[in-house]
């Protein structure tokens, strides 16, 4: 079944979204790999659509697996108002003369050593599955791990990483599989518990204005924390694959995938605001 073929199986047309929800909108949480990605490339159209929203005032946080260093990267190089990274571990933001500010979930030390733990738990079940690996960028990392299915791995190791990643939470850790990826990190945080203190301390926010002023978008299971728990939420066209074996869908859908996707719902979002 084509992407196209399927959009409405589980999600509304993205046209169907309601435009007055569209201007009280201040915030686009997104999630970065095959969501402001495509086949590994930034496209352009994503480029352009973040330089747009920026320029008409909706503020773009990127929550991402990705490593603490490439979200370094993201939040210094990239017109977005700072990344939260890891999976929630950490937000690093911004300030107004551009300087970075790292913020973890729980002290660093803390997070630091949990991850050495959890690194040596990983390793063990690795031996299991010989075509998975720890991801390249694990050295960049500074709370989670991260195992690599499909980034390098080629042909992508779907019945390794299904197989891997039940292995993993019967050791009783807290695994779950991004469109790339197999993250696992310390109990206590997901994507939204950082997205939720962020937008509450960072910008202060009401839980009330969250469910108002804040869209989030997505590919994958790992966003099912967001899908589930913001009202405006949309998934790239590419999340058709894995919806049947989520339980928290979004909304909405683009009928477009990855960096292609989140351009048109910019461009939706924003032609609402001018209508």
């Amino acid at each position: 079944m084509s992407i196209s073929s399927s959009l409405d199986s589980f999600g509304l047309a993205l046209s169907s979204m309601d435009k007055i929800a569209c201007n009280s909108l201040r915030f686009i949480l997104t999630d970065f790999d095959d969501t402001l990605t495509w086949e590994g490339q930034l496209p352009v159209e994503t480029l352009r659509a973040l330089a747009q929203l920026e320029a008409n005032g909706i503020k773009v946080i990127p929550v991402t697996g990705g490593c603490a260093g490439w979200s370094d990267m993201i939040a210094r190089a990239l017109p977005v108002d700072g990344v939260i990274t890891e999976g929630g571990a950490c937000f690093i933001g911004r300030t107004a003369d551009r300087h970075l500010t790292y913020s973890f979930w729980r002290d660093e030390s803390v997070m630091r050593a949990e991850q050495a733990n959890i690194l040596t738990q990983v390793n063990q079940a690795l031996a299991q599955f010989p075509r998975l690996r720890l991801a390249r960028d694990q050295a960049y990392r500074l709370t989670d791990v991260a195992i690599d299915y499909a980034q390098d791995v080629k042909p992508a190791a779907v019945a390794d990483k299904d197989a891997c990643l039940a292995a993993l939470i019967d050791m009783g850790l807290n695994a779950k599989a991004s469109s790339i990826h197999i993250n696992v990190c310390s109990q206590g945080y997901d994507k939204f518990s950082m997205a939720q203190r962020v937008l509450s301390e960072t910008y202060g926010l009401s839980e009330v204005q969250q469910q108002e002023q804040v869209l989030y978008v997505g590919d994958a299971p790992n966003d099912e924390s967001m899908f589930a728990r913001f009202p405006l939420s949309v998934g790239v066209a590419n999340i058709t694959e894995h919806l049947s074996i989520m339980r928290h869908h979004p909304r909405y859908q683009t009928t477009q995938p990855g960096g292609l996707g989140f351009a048109e719902l910019a461009e939706f979002v924003l032609s609402a605001r001018q209508a």
